[in-house]
């Protein structure tokens, strides 16, 4: 039997899908794979090139022709040809850590739906620590330090798929699938495994590494991709607010104030006037309530301008 299956969707980034699948042993109790999601050409002609030069027995590859283009429909796939009995899934771009599988054999024959680990992040062009893992890390600490109400973030804020080891048998009996959609496509699929979840286990080793590369942001966005993640975040708002009890509801402090900056921002009073209404039609609530705690709201401010003043140079503005 196949232990584990390793899910990557890939766009245009043949080198660091190499960079990965080197960290990944060629044995048979894994599973490995790949799915294009409609690369350009240039970068076609890579990915086939390195499935002909590719001596491996373990790695599967797949074309996205759905309707749909993005890494949620190509994670979809993954999931409907995987044999494993458990699942990890990985960014093309990403990689996993030296002596990773040693401690997720230790988990194989566990009765848990979940494993959580702690990533890291590196900047490929400096190689230093990047930022993107502390989010999550911070709510692996918390949980292990049992700090209230640890639980209820480790479930609903933990929103994206790779640091989880997850049982494949628990996934596709409840019927689990990522969101079809160009932003945004994992938010979903993490809040119905949170919420669905019962026996899991949290470990502080870490298995994954996130990359961030300079430039390979984008200052604009469009208003499609706005949209997306505007609509996932309502789902996700109606979501917990009808399966949680208001007191869990409001633990999770959830504020869609962030949506009416950036639809300023990026384009101006009208968008902002739609998106304003479209909030209080759906019951969003538009302020966390802590914003009124003036420390909170300093620590909050001084957090959200360092983190912007270090995403700068990741930067590559289209004009």
């Amino acid at each position: 039997m196949t232990n584990l299956s390793i899910i990557i969707p890939h766009f245009n980034s043949v080198q660091a899908l190499n960079k990965l699948l080197k960290t990944i042993p060629d044995i048979k109790d894994i599973q490995i794979i790949v799915i294009d999601d409609n690369s350009d050409m240039n970068h076609k002609k890579k990915l086939l090139e390195l499935i002909k030069g590719c001596n491996r027995q373990n790695i599967e590859f797949y074309n996205n022709y759905s309707p749909n283009k993005g890494a949620g429909a190509c994670r979809n796939i993954g999931l409907n040809r995987s044999k494993g009995k458990w699942l990890l899934f990985a960014d093309s771009d990403d990689y996993f850590i030296d002596g990773y599988l040693d401690v997720i054999q230790r988990y194989l024959d566990s009765n848990n739906d979940v494993i959580f680990f702690k990533p890291t992040s590196i900047e490929v062009d400096t190689g230093n620590q990047a930022e993107r893992h502390l989010a999550y890390s911070k709510l692996i600490d918390s949980y292990l330090g049992n700090h209230l109400n640890s639980e209820i973030y480790l479930r609903y804020c933990f929103s994206v798929p790779w640091s989880k080891l997850i049982k494949t048998s628990f996934v596709k009996k409840n019927n689990i699938s990522f969101d079809e959609v160009i932003a945004a496509n994992d938010l979903m699929f993490s809040t119905k495994v949170g919420y669905l979840m019962g026996n899991f286990e949290v470990s502080e080793e870490i298995i994954y590494c996130v990359t961030r590369n300079k430039g390979s942001l984008t200052t604009t966005v469009s208003h499609k991709v706005f949209d997306t993640r505007l609509n996932v975040f309502i789902n996700y708002n109606k979501f917990l607010k009808e399966h949680l009890i208001k007191e869990e509801f409001n633990t999770l402090g959830l504020s869609s104030v962030g949506f009416l900056i950036s639809a300023f921002k990026k384009f101006g009073v009208k968008k902002v006037c739609l998106v304003y209404f479209k909030l209080r039609k759906n019951k969003v609530r538009l302020f966390n309530p802590k914003m009124c705690n003036p420390i909170w709201f300093m620590n909050k401010t001084l957090y959200v301008i360092r983190k912007n003043k270090s995403m700068k140079r990741y930067y590559n503005k289209i004009e």
